[in-house]
């Protein structure tokens, strides 16, 4: 008998469909020759920091143990997982039928999450059958029955497993350790609340607070365009004054109106001389299919939808509608399998939008089918089901066409222009005018462009034009634009763009930026929940705690190149090219720097900010550890931190600092 555990029941009743129906029982569905069963996410939880410290320590009147800094770091040397207690009934199904199965099938999401997070239930139970993996990315009937034809050992996707669980636990070490350390210092310096550190959060918040400095400090530059209409026998030419070196600053701009001007003034009626024109034939092939970073950025410019929101939508079309391919993928190319599926898309899309595959060429293969360039999953593309528009919302509609457009896209001709630029010269100045001609339209038909075409006349050598008018244009240069969901997303996928380090940048084009399609919208959210960030319209701006927080923190910590490096370590891992408990070992040696070189000093400014309401905690010192701190406070001559008296955390932090663990023992 096979037993197949997917992911979650929507997906397990999706299968048991795809497989013949079954008959639903608690739990489970049960078919001829095979159960499917389900997990709900992630079954099985990392235990509690408190189970990996000793018994005897303080607790708080929660039952917690309390937070110390002599405790940190916390590395466990066997680690505890615990069921889930609201999950209890659901593993006590799969056990049970696990043991009538004489075969297994992972049916976990095509991605690492899925394959640890059915793994970790088989490797639990002690799973001795032999596993097979389903990779599910298209859930039509037909999607299924192919990918069941198609499965391969379990053990061909070991690396996945063991990059998400080396995520994971380098996750929890990392986070939960500096955040700690963190915590503490920056209580003990009089502030409020937890700082939360994010080995993706935290390079995140770093790129807004940078840009929105960037924004504030911008001091913008006034300068002057001359714009020129010049009267040709074949037309106008719409052509711009090109300030000479005399009047240019550095940047090719002229920066005083009055010279603007004169050059306006001498230019109406001159005769512009000896026109060129300089003409170059271009070609662009179509845009790849959508990875998730890249729907959410043209998404979040369109209709300003979040990047959590459009994750949300296209897991809808995927899941409960069947009608687009796995949506949180890193890749826009296809196989060049699924060129078979072709004519059956295309015939699913012209049921509900005839016009928008009229001119089609089914045969047609762009670029993007190209087995080479796929990674772990393909671009999202429409399946072969055909849309009740009925049953879709408004924005399920919107981006189900953008899916379908960018896919349609590949089987028109590659868009046609002929580059123009006019160069002339009128009264001692030059004048430069730039246009295309379109050949062909072709993918644009389907995709057209939001900008506005410069046509400009046919001219040759030697050509006379007159200036029938010039104008003076106050410009004003601009600052950045703010991040929006959709651009950070980008700059998160792209963030060798914001490295200077040469040979990093080198190394970062060639990693999937930081975070993964998966985690980047929660990101975005777990920014906004810890009021790091907040949302104004459709612009990210940081907030007076997110900049505190930035400043308070050492460089490497929020550098994106080294959590970058981190994903590329997950890649190698995933692909089995890098050894996870080395990974492992790495990460917790510089866990550790980063909690012996903090102190409260580095916090005081945030704490300052964001002082706490409540010193004392639940948690007072002993009368012996007070009399102590006025002893070293009028030694040393130094202040006793404010509100020690009544917090047992902020009297051991200054014992600690000015003593010495072993000192203050004596």
């Amino acid at each position: 008998m096979q037993l197949i555990i997917a992911e979650k029941p929507s997906l397990g009743r999706t299968i048991a469909q795809a497989l013949g129906g079954g008959r639903k029982e608690n739990g489970l569905i049960r078919g001829d020759g095979w159960i499917v069963t389900w997990a709900f996410g992630h079954m099985y939880e990392q235990a509690m920091p408190d189970e990996y410290l000793p018994d005897d320590l303080p607790t708080t009147k929660k039952g917690s143990k309390v937070w110390r800094k002599q405790d940190l770091p916390i590395i466990p040397e066997k680690w505890i997982m615990h069921p889930r207690s609201d999950v209890l009934k659901q593993l006590k199904i799969i056990r049970d039928a696990l043991k009538s199965a004489t075969e297994v099938v992972h049916a976990g999401d095509p991605d690492r999450e899925g394959q640890l997070l059915v793994d970790e239930i088989l490797e639990m139970m002690s799973c001795t059958q032999s596993i097979k993996r389903v990779w599910l990315q298209d859930l039509t009937e037909q999607g299924i029955q192919r990918s069941f034809s198609q499965m391969k050992s379990n053990r061909a996707y070991r690396g996945l497993y063991l990059a998400a669980l080396s995520r994971s636990r380098c996750d929890w070490t990392l986070g939960m350790n500096v955040t700690r350390a963190y915590t503490l210092d920056y209580q003990a310096a009089g502030g409020g609340g937890v700082i939360s550190v994010g080995r993706v959060q935290t390079p995140t918040l770093n790129l807004i607070v940078e840009r929105d400095r960037e924004v504030e400090d911008f001091v913008a530059v006034n300068h002057f365009a001359v714009n020129g209409t010049f009267d040709h026998h074949n037309g106008t030419i719409s052509a711009n004054w090109v300030p000479g070196e005399e009047i240019a600053d550095p940047h090719g701009r002229c920066l005083k109106r009055q010279s603007a001007a004169a050059v306006a003034e001498r230019g109406i009626g001159g005769t512009g001389t000896g026109v060129a024109a300089k003409k170059s034939k271009k070609r662009e092939s179509a845009p790849l299919p959508f990875s998730l970073s890249a729907l959410q950025t043209v998404a979040s410019s369109k209709w300003g939808y979040g990047a959590k929101q459009v994750l949300d939508i296209a897991q809808k079309l995927y899941e409960e509608h069947k009608l687009i391919t796995y949506p949180r993928t890193d890749c826009g190319y296809l196989s060049e399998g699924q060129h078979g599926d072709v004519k059956a898309v295309l015939a699913a899309i012209r049921k509900v939008n005839p016009k928008l595959v009229e001119n089609v060429d089914s045969s047609r293969k762009s670029k993007a089918f190209n087995d080479k360039k796929v990674t772990a999953h393909t671009g999202m593309v429409p399946t072969a089901k055909v849309p009740d528009l009925s049953r879709l919302s408004d924005q399920e509609r919107n981006l189900y066409g953008l899916i379908a457009r960018h896919y349609v896209a590949q089987f028109l001709p590659d868009y046609e222009y002929e580059a123009v630029e006019i160069k002339l010269e009128c009264e001692g100045e030059q004048f430069v005018g730039k246009g295309r001609q379109v050949v062909a339209t072709g993918w644009r038909e389907v995709l057209p462009s939001t900008k506005k075409e410069v046509v400009q006349p046919e001219v040759k050598r030697g050509d006379h034009a007159v200036c029938s008018e010039a104008t003076v244009e106050d410009k004003k240069t601009k600052p950045p634009a703010r991040f929006t969901e959709g651009t950070l997303i980008k700059a998160m996928a792209g963030i060798a763009k914001y490295v200077e380090d040469p040979k990093v940048k080198a190394a970062l084009k060639e990693s999937a930026g930081i975070g993964t399609e998966a985690t980047r919208a929660s990101i975005i959210e777990t920014l906004k929940e810890r009021t790091y960030i907040e949302s104004k319209g459709k612009k990210i701006i940081s907030t007076a705690h997110g900049r505190n927080f930035i400043d308070s923190v050492p460089g490497r910590i929020k550098d994106p190149a080294v959590t970058a490096w981190w994903e590329q370590q997950m890649s190698e891992i995933a692909e089995q090219k890098a050894d996870a408990d080395l990974f492992l070992e790495k990460i917790n040696g510089w866990m550790r720097k980063l909690i012996e070189s903090s102190s409260m000093d580095q916090f005081r400014v945030a704490a300052a900010a964001n002082p706490r309401k409540s010193m004392g905690g639940t948690n007072p010192p002993t009368k012996k550890m007070v009399a102590l701190v006025k002893k070293v406070a009028e030694e040393k001559g130094v202040k006793a931190p404010r509100g020690y008296t009544k917090s047992f955390d902020l009297t051991r932090q200054f014992l600690d600092e000015q003593l010495g663990k072993r000192d203050r023992k004596k």
